[in-house]
């Protein structure tokens, strides 16, 4: 098991994956809505699990089951008498909850009204029960101790008085993951390089082998999390190699597709949105915890992360639009995370403003919300943060978008270097939550002089001299000008010349000398780029050589 301290410093250098992936362009965000909280129980293990029905969250944790509301917030309510219990799951009319228990080799049915355990299927023969996948009145339980002897896999007839678990044929190393769904079981190896996942019809109540998705094939290490669309059809899988998410057609038998190409952390839980048409993907060890992916394109529509916390495997969970996350924090803490919206329709946030400002000069900002088809969503309030180059961030309050939704504000950076206007809207019951963020370069205003002899003579060396300030300042070390001469005879043009390029002294007084070859009147333009700090400046000059 990989220590949670290398999470931010994991590095990943797998082969490449066989399948084209989809998309992943991702646009952080996070709510205010959001919720972290804290259930109550320090946590040293990854055997966490949630379910969600009956208008609560249930989660596992070591001896009992916590209770939360879909608002994130705890009921009071716990299940005790659970020794190590493990996945959970609910029956289709959330009247039923079911848990495995590792630590007393049954498993539990509890009422979810009365949160009374309302019997115990004892499965002693097969010992630590620890995965879970229900098929109306049919439970599959895979079972496997981590250091004592083979796994398997067993099914209960939940209809029966006294179910009596009839063993599936064949061995696991460990108590495989598993995912059932239409007439489909997947039973996926746990533990192995190149996991298999194999797959039966169950439509009869008895497993049938239908074939294997070769892990070796499609090159999937340590499988962690699987999950079915509700017709059974299409499986999605979750496993530290190749490193993204990978889609399945259960009838081929071949892979599909995949989902997040890009290396940001280990796969380790995946889960279906109302609809099958969200894919939440929860990763350890990587940047981004949870990012949401479009089932049909791959696009990926969201992302946030905890960078105090990780994510634990198959510790993700759909309740309507909202994803429920399961985190250990750096502290053992044992964390529901509630990601509010996540699967409703996106906003599209726009945002724009100068590349470049001078300081003490207001900058204006301008955007735009709408739906990603372009109509509007009417005034909503936006929370805008200025954000400085040294990290210092402050409140912008009082921006609302017009009926078009369009929004403008001004305001006066205290300082120079790049700034950062940050735009977010919180989004509503209806649509996600969108941002988006401008940067604008803040430079001190410059100011260039050059002063000369009235006249020249041809042949006789001429001194210019001026002064480069910055914002009243000297400029920054090293400034360099550039310096072009022009000679006009009678009125007419007689050529211009760039002059080598004239270096500043420190305290911004520069020097350089010109000795004319014919008479004229000459003109000198001398221009300063500028910098980060300091904007251009130019400074002209002009004489007549007799």
């Amino acid at each position: 098991m990989r220590h949670p301290l290398v999470r931010r410093l994991a590095a990943y250098c797998g082969a490449a994956g066989l399948i084209t992936g989809l998309l992943a362009v991702v646009a952080p965000a996070a709510s205010a809505a959001d919720t972290t909280t804290d259930l109550g129980v320090t946590f040293d293990s990854y055997t966490a699990d949630l379910a969600v029905g009956a208008g609560r969250v249930f989660v596992a944790a070591d001896d009992r089951i916590i209770v939360a509301g879909t608002d994130g917030n705890l009921t009071g309510d716990v299940v005790t008498g659970l020794p190590g219990v493990r996945e959970l799951a609910m029956n289709a009319d959330d009247t039923r909850l079911y848990a495995a228990l590792a630590g007393s080799n049954e498993v539990a049915e509890i009422d979810t009204a009365s949160l009374a355990v309302t019997r115990r299927i004892d499965l002693s023969a097969h010992p630590c029960p620890s995965t879970l996948a229900l098929l109306g009145e049919r439970l599959w339980v895979g079972h496997g101790c981590y250091d004592n002897g083979p796994g398997g896999l067993v099914s209960l007839d939940l209809g029966a008085a006294t179910p009596a678990p009839v063993a599936v044929e064949g061995e696991h190393l460990r108590a495989p993951v598993l995912a059932a769904a239409g007439d489909t079981l997947v039973v996926g190896l746990t533990g192995l390089h190149h996991a298999d996942m194999l797959v039966y019809d169950v439509g009869g109540g008895t497993a049938e082998a239908r074939g294997t998705i070769d892990g070796e094939e499609w090159r999937m290490d340590y499988l962690r999390d699987l999950a079915l669309t509700s017709d059974g059809t299409t499986l999605f899988a979750a496993a530290d190699a190749p490193g993204h998410f990978a889609r399945y057609d259960t009838r081929t038998l071949a892979a599909t597709g995949t989902y997040g190409d890009g290396w940001d952390g280990y796969p380790s839980a995946v889960a279906l949105g109302p609809g099958s048409a969200y894919i939440a993907a929860g990763r350890q060890w990587g940047s981004t915890d949870l990012t949401l992916y479009d089932a049909a394109t791959g696009a990926a529509m969201f992302a946030a992360d905890q960078p105090d916390a990780e994510l634990l495997p198959d510790g993700v969970a759909f309740s309507g639009p909202d994803v429920f996350v399961l985190l250990r924090s750096s502290a053992d803490r044992l964390l529901l995370w509630r990601v509010t919206g996540a699967a409703l329709p996106a906003s599209k946030l726009t945002v724009t403003a100068p590349a470049w400002q001078y300081a003490g000069s207001p900058v204006t900002v301008e955007g735009r919300l709408t739906r990603t088809d372009g109509k509007t969503l009417g005034i909503k309030p936006l929370a805008v943060t200025r954000r400085l180059i040294n990290g210092a961030k402050e409140s912008i309050t009082g921006v609302t978008t017009q009926k078009n939704g369009t929004f403008t504000f001004e305001d006066t950076p205290p300082d120079i270097g790049e700034v950062t206007y940050l735009v977010f809207w919180d989004g509503d019951d209806r649509y996600r939550r969108s941002s988006a963020s401008v940067t604008v370069k803040v430079r001190h205003r410059s100011a260039l002089t050059m002063t000369g002899p009235q006249s020249g003579v041809v042949g006789t060396a001429m001194e210019l001299t001026g002064v480069l300030t910055a914002g009243g300042q000297p400029p920054s070390p090293g400034s360099t000008l550039t310096v072009q001469r022009s000679v006009s005879i009678d009125n007419v043009s007689a050529g211009s010349v760039k002059l080598p390029p004239v270096r500043v002294n420190a305290d911004g007084t520069y020097t350089f000398t010109d000795t004319p070859a014919i008479a004229g009147r000459y003109s000198y333009l001398a221009l300063s780029s500028g910098d980060a700090k300091a904007g251009p400046a130019k400074a002209t000059y002009q004489l007549m050589v007799e």
